[in-house]
């Protein structure tokens, strides 16, 4: 046995010789890249990014790559993904020591690379970190303003300006919106009443102010060191606590089992003590201005008396610009991006043009073996050469050639390159044949059976899918523009029907309708989805194969998109 057990040990010694030895052989660019991909590969999966060990695994092989090759080319980009996959797990863990590291990083990045090209990104990264997590808009501003000095013609440049303006003088608030009411300044801001209701699904919690305030709401998970709940915060900056505010308050209601107030010098947090982590949605109103926190009472739990009212769609033919926008309300403030018109009079609005489908998802199919992926994609190409051409903007495509892209990938992708329009481009289809038209969606959960039938066909998923669908789109109703959204709907479709009537025959304007469509969700711009014609209908598919027909059709969008952004003063 000792014989053996010798012999083992020896193997066993020999195989991690020839491992590390191995592992060693690899050159600089091929450790590199090993490490990189190991990054790449976990962005794709958001199951695994679930899991603090998989994000060591990429740190780890990153760090090892920077300590032996500190002065290699590839040296700053290692420590440029090290500072993203840290922000990238604090929007996992909302663990502020992650946020912290990922500053580290990139202040490392910008400190002993002053030079390499991403040196100003670092310097850009590290601000929205102080600005949007830490809240720490000194730093932030001091950040921006070495990008300006240090780099007034680097890519970084826009944006820092931007990230200024938004910062205050004064280390008081942190602007959450981007459309907001002015601030009156006279009197002393100050939280004037706490008060908490439950009903058969959620507690609505209203936190009720003298004058509005810029805010930020977060959450965090229970934790076994100091055995605390899971908890869910707003902070409210530059308010003070009135004095008839109590400091606790006992719920056990629902999910919430106690509110409680403190305060420090920047702000006045309001603490909701939880059961569990569940679904929220936080609202501001005005006159009187509060905001207004729901808590379901379990992770199932659908808001029915949730605000804004989810609207049936609109009967079809029967929808004007006016009408669609009368439905919409308007004193809810959007806490996503806009397209801003101080920065974009002098640069380029950014749009995204989406090609539906794709790869071994043919979606709908016409006669003679019409595939919709194929038109949507020559349409699309059609539209970003004309918008290019005739509004000066910059478009970006989703796909470019016959390729399959998640759904979840597309608007994400108009988030990374921080779009100012996504616009995603179909052909429709029935079992009726002799169903046809044109029609245009924005977001929104419909009740209309017709809407449903649509985007569970465009979603790849059966209607009791769909069902469930309406659980994740309560999540994204606070974030959705909504309001935007339906205006650059309304313009499109009038424009494009308009447009095409007066060459074709037998144009039918089916109206703008709100439906629960996965490529729109998660775009954090205005977003819509054109049902271009019915490749179903015998007439409107051969349309769709005309090249002319397809020009006619990019013209008509143009205008749509061109009257839009007129309105909202971005074009001249």
């Amino acid at each position: 046995m000792t014989l053996i057990f010798r012999y083992a040990l020896v193997l066993s010694l020999f195989f991690c010789a020839v491992t590390t030895h191995a592992g060693s052989s690899l050159s600089p660019n091929n450790e590199y890249r090993a490490a990189r991909a190991t990054y790449i590969a976990l962005s794709k999966n958001s199951t695994k990014q679930q899991y603090r060990h998989h994000w060591d695994k990429v740190l780890s092989g990153l760090q090892r790559f920077t300590q032996r090759y500190p002065y290699h080319d590839k040296a700053p980009s290692a420590y440029y993904l090290l500072g993203k996959a840290c922000r990238q797990l604090y929007g996992v863990s909302r663990v502020k020591k992650d946020a912290r590291l990922a500053i580290k990083h990139y202040q490392y990045l910008s400190s002993h690379y002053r030079k390499d090209s991403l040196a100003d990104d670092a310097l850009y990264l590290q601000a929205e970190i102080e600005f949007n997590i830490l809240n720490d808009f000194a730093i932030a501003r001091k950040h921006c303003e070495m990008i300006v000095q240090r780099y007034p013609k680097g890519d970084m440049i826009t944006k820092a300006h931007h990230l200024l303006k938004q910062l205050p003088k004064k280390q008081l608030t942190r602007l959450v919106a981007r459309k907001r009411s002015p601030v009156v300044s006279t009197g002393s801001l100050r939280v004037t009443e706490v008060r908490h209701w439950s009903g058969d699904h959620h507690t609505r919690v209203v936190i009720e102010l003298n004058r509005q305030t810029p805010f930020k709401v977060n959450t965090l998970s229970s934790s076994k060191k100091d055995n605390s709940s899971p908890r869910l915060y707003i902070d409210l900056f530059g308010a003070k606590k009135g004095k008839k505010v109590p400091l606790a308050q006992v719920v056990n209601q629902g999910v919430v089992k106690k509110i409680r107030v403190g305060v420090n010098p920047k702000a006045t947090r309001v603490v909701c003590d939880l059961k569990e982590l569940t679904r929220y949605n936080v609202l501001e109103l005005q006159d009187p201005p509060r905001i207004v926190i729901d808590i379901a009472r379990h992770k199932g739990a659908v808001f029915k008396t949730n605000y804004p009212q989810i609207q049936s769609a609109p009967k079809v033919g029967k929808l004007n610009i006016a009408s669609v926008l009368d439905q919409v309300t308007t004193d809810q403030p959007m806490r996503i991006h806009l397209p801003d018109i101080a920065t974009k009079t002098k640069g380029k609005i950014r749009i995204v043009v989406d090609a539906g489908h794709g790869g071994k998802d043919p979606g709908a199919v016409g006669s003679k073996k019409l595939y919709e992926k194929d038109v949507v994609l020559k349409l699309a190409k059609k539209l970003a050469s004309r918008l290019r051409s005739k509004l000066k903007c910059e478009v970006l495509l989703t796909r470019k050639r016959d390729v399959y892209i998640p759904l979840h990938q597309r608007t994400a992708y108009a988030n990374e390159v921080d779009a100012d329009l996504f616009i995603s481009i179909h052909a429709n289809a029935s079992t009726n044949k002799k169903a046809h038209g044109i029609e245009t969606y924005y977001l929104n959960f419909s009740k209309n059976d017709k809407a449903v039938a649509v985007a569970a066909r465009e979603n790849s998923m059966s209607l009791q899918e769909m069902g469930d669908l309406e659980l994740i789109l309560f999540d994204m109703m606070a974030n959705a523009k909504i309001n935007e959204s339906s205006r650059l709907a309304a313009e499109i479709q009038t424009a494009l029907t308009s447009s095409l009537k007066r060459r074709y025959s037998n144009v039918k304007d089916l109206g703008v309708r709100q439906g629960p469509f996965h490529v729109l969700l998660g775009a954090t711009m205005p977003s819509v989805l054109v049902e271009v014609a019915f490749i179903s209908n015998k007439q409107e598919a051969k349309r769709l194969r005309s090249g002319v027909y397809l020009n006619r059709t990019a013209d008509g969008i143009v205008v749509g998109v061109k009257r839009y952004l007129h309105a909202q003063k971005l074009l001249k």
